[in-house]
Parts: structure tokens; C-alpha cells; sequence
């Protein structure tokens, strides 16, 4: 077997065992939907303005949701190690290597082009979430080879909302960027993360009560 089979065999062995813990993926990703849907809409309610001179500059705006990202973000890879403890696998796995790798590009590619946006725009606030809902729904569907379809259906929801936030009659909301913004936000990560938590923890429960108990 030369070392291009290996590899091809390794790479199909690591996708074989990330769909059969499909399920606990999902169970994982709840709890973190749960807890990303519940801080997106504090956010949005603390962040709507009152008048002109409440709004954040586009640059403390992608510095506060990016603190919102790395608190969410922690509590899922406490999850995540707390899964792997008890199944006795490494936190660091290959199939975890595999998952970054592929969502990687599109978060970058997101990242990049809404701090641009942040930086070359003076009210460009619904461009930049609208990046960033278009990008992480491109996230989720690049695991279409081993994620659960119920979060690629969760990613397609992203993409649609994305797309559909760059058409002009809909980003500006009659001149208003930054309140299209933070509704924006309200309805992708607030409020399609709380249907998808909600839809999982439903569906566990039905299946294997004890699951839903105790995700991981």
C-alpha cells in the first residue's frame, strides 16, 4: 500500500467514526446553540440604540461580538473535552482536526472580509453580520461529509439568511445599517440557534430519554 492509499484509507476511517458519533456531536452542539441563541439576543437588546450615539464604532462592534464568539466557543470545547474524557478518546482526535479544517477556510474568508468592513466602512454594520451569517453557514455545510443532517440544515438556514441579508432592499432597512444589523443578528444566531437547540433536545428526549438527561 504506497502512502497515498494509506492516507485515502485513514481519511475515509476518520470520516467512518465521525458519523457514528454523529449523534453525540449533536447532543453537544445543543447545549452550545442554546447558550449562543441566549447571549445573541441579550447582546442585541443591550446594543439596540436608543439615539445615534449609543451605537458602538464598527470596530467595538466586531470587538464585542467576537468576545460573545470566545465566550460560547469555551463552553463548547468544555463539552467537547468533557465528551472525550468519557469516552476515553483524545481531545485533540483526528476527527476534530478533520472538522477544522474544513470549517476553517469559510470562517477565515468571514473574519477577514467583515473586519474590512469594519475598517473601510464608517456604518457598515449590516455588511459585517451579514459576512459573518453567510460564512458560518458556509461553515456547517463543509461538514456535509460527516455532520448530522440536522446541522447542515441549520448551516443551509444560515446561508439562505446571509444571501438574502446582501440583497439592497433588505440591508439597509430604510437607511438603517445598524439596527438591520442587530436584527440580523437576532434572527441567525439568536433565533434559528434557539429552533435547532429546541429541535435536538425534542428529538433526544423522545429517542433515549437518558440522553437527554445527559448529552455528552
Amino acid at each position: 500500500m504506497t502512502s497515498a492509499d494509506r492516507e485515502a484509507a485513514d481519511h475515509l476511517k476518520t470520516i467512518r467514526a465521525l458519523m457514528e458519533r454523529a449523534t453525540v456531536y449533536r447532543a453537544i452542539s445543543a447545549p452550545t446553540a442554546l447558550a449562543g441563541g441566549l447571549v445573541t439576543l441579550l447582546l442585541c437588546a443591550l446594543l439596540w440604540p436608543g439615539e445615534t450615539r449609543d451605537r458602538p464604532t464598527p470596530e467595538s462592534f466586531v470587538g464585542i461580538w467576537i468576545g460573545a464568539l470566545v465566550l460560547v466557543s469555551g463552553f463548547n470545547l468544555w463539552l467537547l473535552y468533557r465528551s472525550a474524557r468519557k469516552r476515553g478518546d483524545a481531545f485533540a482526535s483526528s476527527g476534530m482536526r478533520m472538522a477544522l479544517r474544513s470549517v476553517a477556510p469559510p470562517l477565515a474568508a468571514g473574519f477577514v472580509l467583515s473586519s474590512l468592513a469594519a475598517v473601510k466602512q464608517s456604518g457598515g454594520y449590516a455588511d459585517i453580520t451579514a459576512f459573518w451569517i453567510l460564512f458560518y453557514g458556509l461553515a456547517l455545510m463543509a461538514m456535509s461529509s460527516f455532520a448530522p443532517r440536522s446541522l447542515l440544515v441549520l448551516g443551509a438556514g444560515f446561508f439562505s439568511l446571509g444571501l438574502l441579508a446582501f440583497f439592497p432592499e433588505v440591508r439597509a432597512l430604510e437607511g438603517r445599517p445598524f439596527q438591520a444589523s442587530l436584527i440580523y443578528m437576532a434572527v441567525s444566531f439568536g433565533v434559528l440557534h434557539l429552533l435547532y437547540a429546541a429541535y435536538v433536545f425534542a428529538s433526544q428526549k423522545n429517542r433515549h430519554p437518558a440522553a437527554f438527561e445527559d448529552p455528552a
